[in-house]
């Protein structure tokens, strides 16, 4: 390493390890082959934040110019402008010699377009399917710059959202076809008033350096017509990927001549819009290959140097990725235990899923039984508590410190043991964190704790009123957003009718919540929970 950005590190280190989180950091480092997977174990095994920052510096220390330049973009586009702006004049120079041609692949120019637009990171373990991300960037192509649909389909936990993310990880891509930009929607199964949110979060997101504050648009004819025009003007030749959509209905809201990108478990769902179509079919289950290469990565060994038990585990897992992952994290924490988790899918002694779905559950079940056993008693009891969040939605940092009365570090410690166990995942907007399950782990939850679901969201209410007392949220926060979309949800799924009401018929909450989000979602919950509102309390 130049002894100019050596001395850049050095000077400002106090502040790097004070502030950086380093996982996320250590990914893109990953990726850009910056750091290896050793390193990022040795740094793993220290104790505190503070701890891990100071072994990451310590090891780039002893690099070269690329781990420098890697380290400052990572800082750039997870947020951590300020520290990135400390390190900038310490960047060392590209010689034209050594300058690395990345057209087909991640460039600093394709992290801020993804970054920018929402599109999700790669897990924390990542195996590519090359053929399957060809055809959907051929796809793609095909749109010409003409509107259009692109639909991803395939069963339940196949790979659907991984694989359609890294397809967009291609500079030549996005800049010969979608200059415009990217912009990800994670839609799921919505009724109206749910569409309307994202809608409005969508066009909010559009707007965002916008001089003209607007309103939200208060109906989804009128959120259609906004982003049409938005699309029109602002994002001309720009791609909207829907990710996870269940209905037909919900895809006339986006056909406006724009170029549009579908992951969904159903095949006919762009019969019901126009344009020209094109379709990728995700295969059920992962190549046996591609299922050892997981496995290996997780537990950082060869695939020729994997047990014999590895090719049964792949086999019992039926090929899913979700499945895989979980047992590959299970097994990275007890690497001696390869035929004692085999035995634990053979047996199936755990509590079946059954529903009726072309999804193999029970293989998930016993994956997601597994995973959460190995949880410590104190864990276990904070991943039940997720097992009320709603479905699709992505939750900040700050709602779980209110539910857990902790604060924000302590949160995302226990949350990051769930991401690198994979049972939770986790999406960075700027410097703050937000979560999420896969829905099929949320139906494994609420059905394992559906005798307890009521007490699960009395206690999220009973901790949202003890932070704010009589106060209500305001938009700087980050969780505001959640509880004026969320907190009568709670309520009603607490039966809580005193509360309930008490909140729906507050002028302040009425006036805060339709000036954030329009009348529209209000409306829907009046009528929602009219049986419990109609009752004297």
């Amino acid at each position: 390493m130049d002894v100019k950005s050596r001395n850049y590190l050095l000077m400002n280190r106090q502040a790097l390890e004070k502030d950086i989180k380093t996982s996320y950091i250590m990914d893109r480092m990953i990726s850009d082959e910056a750091l290896t997977l050793q390193e990022e174990e040795k740094v793993k095994q220290q104790n505190t934040q503070k701890e891990r920052a100071a072994m990451l510096i310590n090891i780039i220390l002893t690099k070269d110019n690329n781990s420098y330049r890697s380290f400052y973009n990572a800082l750039l586009h997870e947020g951590y402008r300020d520290l990135a702006a400390l390190l900038q004049d310490g960047i060392p120079a590209i010689s034209s010699g050594s300058r690395k041609s990345s057209m087909d692949g991640m460039t600093s120019y394709v992290k801020t377009i993804l970054c920018e637009g929402g599109v999700p990171q790669r897990p924390v373990v990542f195996v590519t399917r090359p053929k399957l991300v060809d055809a959907i960037k051929q796809k793609l192509c095909c749109l010409g710059g003409d509107p259009g649909w692109v639909t991803v389909y395939g069963m339940a936990g196949c790979g659907k959202t991984v694989l359609t993310a890294e397809a967009l990880r291609d500079h030549q891509l996005l800049e010969d076809y979608f200059p415009g930009g990217v912009h990800w929607i994670s839609v799921g199964k919505q009724d109206k008033a749910g569409l309307l949110i994202k809608l409005q979060n969508l066009c909010s997101r559009l707007e965002h350096d916008s001089t003209l504050s607007q309103r939200p648009p208060l109906n989804i004819e009128e959120a259609k017509d906004r982003l049409r025009l938005l699309m029109l003007r602002k994002y001309p030749r720009s791609l909207l990927i829907l990710d996870d959509v269940w209905d037909s209905w919900v895809l006339k809201a986006f056909d406006n001549q724009c170029q549009v990108l579908i992951t969904s478990r159903d095949r006919s769902v762009t019969d019901a819009v126009a344009g020209n179509k094109y379709e990728v079919h995700v295969e059920s289950g992962l190549a046996h290959e591609k299922g050892l290469e997981i496995l290996s990565l997780f537990v950082n060994m060869k695939i020729s140097e994997l047990p014999e038990q590895a090719n049964c585990l792949v086999r019992e897992c039926k090929g899913s990725p979700l499945v895989i992952s979980l047992i590959g994290a299970l097994l990275r924490d007890f690497p001696s235990r390869w035929e004692y988790y085999l035995k634990q899918l053979q047996n199936k002694q755990f509590k079946r899923i059954r529903k009726s779905s072309s999804y193999d559950y029970e293989a998930l079940d016993e994956a997601m039984s597994i995973s959460v056993e190995q949880l410590n008693d104190n864990y276990k009891d904070y991943y039940k508590d997720l097992s009320i969040l709603p479905k699709d939605v992505k939750v900040p940092t700050k709602v779980l410190c209110i539910l857990w009365d902790m604060e924000t570090e302590e949160v995302e410690d226990i949350l990051q043991e769930f991401v690198n166990k994979s049972l939770l995942f986790c999406d960075r907007n700027g410097k703050s964190f937000h979560y999420y399950l896969h829905d099929l782990q949320l139906d494994f939850l609420t059905e394992k704790n559906h005798n307890q679901l009521q007490e699960l969201h009395k206690n999220i209410v009973n901790q949202y009123k003890k932070y704010y007392k009589l106060n209500t949220p305001v938009p700087s926060q980050e969780d505001c957003m959640y509880w004026y979309n969320f907190l009568a949800y709670h309520m009603a799924g607490a039966n809580m009718q005193k509360e309930l009401h008490d909140l729906m018929f507050s002028l302040d909450w009425i006036k805060a919540k339709t000036e954030l989000l329009g009348p529209a979602h209000l409306i829907h919950e009046y009528v929602e929970y009219s049986s419990v509102l109609d009752q004297k309390v």
